[in-house]
């Protein structure tokens, strides 16, 4: 006989709605996407959909044939309408323990209602620093959106506790990795520079877009390792996101950062949104 103890109350078998999430919760099967809608738009869903098609091959799912950019942009505006925050999250199907018994995906749009039609970029800076307690791996799946939220989870409490805005957070080579929930970027001698993706950031959405879009207006981008030591030496350092665009840090650990060029890059990228959205109009 099967038995469940659930927050002190016992039932003979899972719920029906939360069988259905049994393998996100026991094994964090499962990928998630953040997404911001402008007025009623998704001007990066085309983005969201490249990268979560792309987790979706790489942990073995059987994606649906009507599933695509269009079809999730027309659930995701069932839930949301005007400016809002969605996650999307996917997870497989239950059965089996590590092996699973059952590759189809199943769904959850969820909607946060945002008072805003801009990224916040253009907000106060960062005050960060760098975690002690959390390393990243690398491997296959380090660039993928994951349940598997524990180390970030553990980071951004350790930043809290430090009184920071967030926390820079290293791969277990000891170099650079990301934050709790943005890619790195920095400028040192006028060069602009984030983190290879062979380092172990998350596969970003709007990281993919500033080094298609920041070469196209006179800076091109480049990929490199970077250490703590290094990364304190630069003349600015930004924070990217989807939902919250490009954010500067103000200090890290003592050390000020200038912000000249993340102003004009976030300028550049509303300019771009914007360019997306009339046309869509």
């Amino acid at each position: 006989m099967n038995m469940i103890n659930f927050n002190t109350q016992l039932i003979d078998d899972w719920p029906s709605e939360m069988l259905s999430v049994q393998r996100g919760l026991y094994y964090g099967d499962a990928l998630f996407e953040s997404i911001r809608v402008f007025e009623g738009q998704i001007p990066l869903m085309s983005r969201h959909w490249e990268r979560l098609s792309k987790g979706l091959v790489a942990m073995d799912y059987a994606i649906p044939a009507h599933w695509s950019a269009d079809f999730f942009a027309k659930e995701i505006l069932r839930a949301a309408c005007g400016n809002a925050r969605v996650r999307l999250t996917i997870w497989r199907s239950p059965g089996g323990l590590y092996n699973p018994q059952d590759d189809t995906p199943q769904f959850l749009i969820t909607a946060k209602e945002l008072a805003s039609s801009m990224f916040d970029g253009y907000s106060e800076g960062l005050s960060i620093g760098f975690s002690e307690a959390i390393r990243l791996s690398v491997d296959s799946l380090s660039g993928l959106k994951t349940l598997n939220g524990a180390r970030y989870v553990a980071a951004a409490k350790e930043a809290c506790a430090k009184g920071w805005d967030d926390a820079i957070i290293l791969n277990c080579r000891e170099q650079v990795c990301e934050a709790t929930s943005s890619n790195i970027f920095w400028m040192a001698d006028h060069q602009v520079c984030t983190i290879p993706l062979s380092d172990g950031p998350v596969t970003g959405v709007l990281r993919d877009l500033l080094l298609r879009l920041l070469p196209a207006a006179g800076y091109p981008v480049l990929e490199k390792s970077v250490y703590p030591e290094e990364l304190m030496e630069a003349d600015e350092v930004f924070f990217t996101n989807a939902v919250r665009g490009i954010r500067r840090v103000v200090q890290c650990e003592g050390k000020v950062f200038r912000h000249t060029h993340s102003e004009h890059f976030n300028y550049l990228l509303a300019t771009h949104i914007d360019g997306i959205l009339s046309n869509k109009r």
